[in-house]
């Protein structure tokens, strides 16, 4: 009985899992019915986990890699994606510059009719705009026109604007030339002159970006040993990122614009995309020296 308590044993756990022969088998069963011990022993064995749950227990580091792997290419997609979007928003935003003409050389002749003024245009004029107010002096409607071209109109040869008919007391055009220059009157009862000057408002945006770009870089330097001061030099990385939209698009620091519509929504756009690119720039890096710094 002892010699067959031990063989027994031994076979039970292939017993368990159905890898035993019949021969073997009708052994075990037999034995089991009169032998509270095995029996005992091959209840437990039955009561453990499936081997599916063990596999699931080894499976978990391959699944967690798996997932930092997957999310690691996701952030080099984003990061690419904002990249190749930040370089076809800054040559667009190049192409596109307004180069404004002066009066000499858009307009080619200009004639009085019933309704108003009729512009005729050179060749080089692709684009118009016109702005119509009431002056708070005088009470009288004023009319300015200004024209330009870009270089984006060059390489697509676009068709060159013929004439407009302008409606107003006086009207004026405007050459956005340099500050110096005043306007040109074209129509209406001369009464003094008239100068456009260039809009300073995304100069205070681009100040006001690089002075929380500094303090958080200071302030995220400072506490830099705690959580707060590497969410710091992150948040930094946010206005860093309009500052350098609005030198791309402007072309240098002095963010003064005759558009300010158009450059405007343009450092919008780039500053969207750098955000995203500096922030997943950031979050690599990081997680590189955090790989680098394990035991």
């Amino acid at each position: 009985m002892k010699n067959e308590c031990e063989i027994v044993k031994d076979l039970l756990p292939l017993y368990a899992e159905g890898l035993t022969s019949a021969a073997s088998n009708e052994l075990i069963e037999e034995h089991i019915r009169t032998c509270a011990a095995c029996r005992e022993l091959l209840d437990s064995m039955k009561n453990e986990l499936p081997p599916e749950a063990e596999n699931e227990k080894t499976e978990l580091p391959l699944k967690e890699f798996s997932k930092t792997f997957s999310r690691k290419k996701r952030g080099l997609a984003l990061m690419i994606a904002a990249l190749a979007a930040s370089a076809v928003i800054a040559v667009y935003a190049w192409l596109s510059a307004p180069r404004y003409l002066a009066y000499n050389q858009a307009v080619e002749s200009t004639q009085e009719v019933t309704d108003g003024l009729l512009v005729r245009f050179t060749d080089r004029v692709h684009h118009i705009s016109t702005m119509t107010y009431t002056d708070p002096d005088s009470g009288l409607n004023e009319v300015d026109l200004e024209c330009w071209t870009c270089d984006l109109d060059r390489l697509w040869h676009a068709d060159p604007v013929q004439e407009t008919l302008l409606r107003g007391d006086r009207i004026w055009y405007r050459s956005n030339l340099d500050s110096m220059n005043s306007d040109v009157q074209i129509y209406g009862q001369v009464d003094g002159g008239s100068k456009t000057l260039r809009r300073l408002t995304l100069n205070y945006y681009f100040w006001l970006a690089a002075g929380m770009t500094l303090a958080c870089a200071i302030a995220g330097v400072v506490l830099r040993n705690k959580k707060t001061g590497q969410l710091l030099q992150k948040a930094a990385l946010v206005p860093f990122a309009w500052c350098l939209a609005s030198v791309i698009v402007e072309r240098g620091i002095r963010a003064s614009t005759w558009s300010i519509v158009r450059d405007f929504s343009l450092i919008a756009l780039l500053w969207i995309c750098l955000s995203v690119f500096f922030l997943c720039l950031a979050q690599r890096l990081r997680e590189k020296k955090a790989v680098r710094t394990e035991p």
